[in-house]
Parts: structure tokens; C-alpha cells; sequence
């Protein structure tokens, strides 16, 4: 399990983490733990050692603190662990010491300004290499707002490697653009360049790489933040098999679209 803290040219990314479990059954270890933030130049992952959690400790950290660190995918991961790290590691470590499922352990990540702050509950594990992305895209918001799509993406691999993300018009099936997303990154892409009517309801596809989806709002006197994240077809289906389903919803969807699977 992994906390993401993501970088922003105008706004501060920070992250807010406890070491507290989420239920009174799971994760009773109460000893200090060892937190550590993990970053990829492309070849390795790179660690940064921070100062150890006491159980019931909560701390705060914001992109500012890592400014002397050359992290030039806008993605750090924050990995609470009771082991030691290297400087490098060619993939990241799998042990999970924090590994409570109802509900799973959560932190908050998001961005502040001068005017405003927002946030919403992070986890992250690695995405498979071979994976497909497929979101729709209801956050778009008229007025005063500058939108943004966030597209992050984590592999156990640390290369850094550029996917295309395709953009449609989910009534028309109409392709719209492609736009170039990166793995192990957070990859900005302003939205009010295509002109979205309120009718519209956009639709992101990528056939090489899964990701997590954020829309972030920006109003034009930065008085408002907004950030949100889209979830995976899977997460309207209740009962039956999960996975066969979101494989089915993407597959018909890919073949409207022109998309591959």
C-alpha cells in the first residue's frame, strides 16, 4: 500500500498520513514504524528516509519539503514500513504492514493555495504492466473554473514510459484528441480546450496502461478548489463475478469507440 503526494505547478500537493488503524480488529502493532518516500528517475526508485511514526502520530508533508529532490514525475509515494530501505530499489517492496481491508488504510492527499484547500482519501498499489484504462469524465464545471484531468499511474517497475490517452464524446463516439500520459507519473491535461458542452459527457480511453483518473477544478480567482476521482466500471456492479464484468463494460466500449482492448 502506498500514499501518493502529487506535484502541481500552481498549487501546493501535500499529504496528510495517521498511524492509526481503521477498525479495532486488524493492525494491532502499536511500535514505531519507519515511513519512508519513494520517487522514479526512470531506472530506479529512489527512497528518502523520514522520521519514524509513533502509533497514533499524525503528520503532514508538503511538496515545498521536497523541492532538493529531483522529482520530475509530479508523483511520490509515501511507503510506512517496519523494515529498512535502500537508497535504490529496482521494484518497489511488496510487504504490506498496513493491510486493513473494512474499510482499507487511507490518507489524505490533495492541494492547498493561498485561498483554499482540498483533499480526498488515498491509497495506491501497483497497476499491472499490461492494463487498459477506460473513464468517463462527469466533473467538468461551467463558469469561472479552469478543468483539469490528473492521470496517475503506478508500476513495480520504475521506468518511466509515455502511453496515448484517447479522448471521445461519449454520445457521438466522436474521437476528439490524443494526448501523451506517462506510468509511475501524475500527468496534467487541461480540459477547457475542447469545449465540453454541459450535455456532453467525456470519455478517456488508454489501451496500454491503467491509471487512476482525478478531475481537478480551479476557479479563475482561486478562491475554489474542487478534486474528484472517476472509479472503474467494476464499482457499479454488486453481485457476481467483478473482473469479468469491467472486462465486459470495457470491451463493448473499446469496440464503440474504435479503441483496442
Amino acid at each position: 500500500m502506498y500514499f501518493p503526494l502529487i506535484f502541481h505547478e500552481k498549487l501546493n500537493g501535500f499529504l496528510n498520513l495517521v498511524y492509526l488503524p481503521p477498525n479495532s480488529w486488524e493492525n494491532k502493532t502499536k511500535t514505531k514504524i519507519n515511513l519512508y518516500a519513494i520517487f522514479s528517475d526512470g531506472s530506479d526508485w529512489n527512497t528518502i528516509e523520514l522520521p519514524q511514526l509513533e502509533y497514533g502520530e499524525s503528520v503532514t508533508y508538503e511538496e515545498s519539503y521536497f523541492k532538493q529532490y529531483p522529482i520530475k514525475s509530479n508523483l511520490l509515494l509515501f511507503y510506512p514500513t517496519f523494515k529498512k530501505l535502500p537508497k535504490t530499489l529496482r521494484t518497489l517492496p511488496s510487504d504490506r504492514h498496513w493491510h486493513s481491508t473494512t474499510p482499507a488504510w487511507r490518507n489524505s492527499t490533495g492541494f492547498t493555495n493561498e485561498y483554499a484547500q482540498v483533499s480526498y482519501q488515498a491509497e495506491m498499489e501497483p497497476f499491472p504492466p499490461k492494463a487498459s484504462l477506460l473513464t468517463f469524465h462527469p466533473f467538468i464545471q461551467y463558469s469561472n473554473m479552469n478543468n483539469n484531468l490528473i492521470i496517475i499511474n503506478l508500476t513495480k517497475e520504475p521506468s518511466i514510459m509515455e502511453h496515448e490517452l484517447k479522448v471521445y464524446n461519449s454520445q457521438t463516439f466522436k474521437y476528439i484528441d490524443s494526448v501523451r500520459v506517462k506510468s509511475n507519473s501524475a500527468t496534467e491535461i487541461p480540459l477547457d480546450q475542447y469545449n465540453f458542452e454541459s450535455s456532453d459527457l467525456p470519455v478517456f480511453t488508454c489501451d496500454t496502461m491503467a491509471a487512476i483518473p482525478f478531475g481537478l477544478g480551479i476557479s479563475k480567482d482561486g478562491f475554489t478548489l474542487s478534486l474528484e476521482h472517476t472509479h472503474p466500471p467494476a464499482s457499479l456492479v454488486i453481485f457476481g463475478d467483478r473482473r469479468t464484468a469491467q472486462s465486459n463494460i470495457k470491451q463493448k466500449w473499446f469496440q464503440k469507440l474504435g479503441s483496442k482492448n
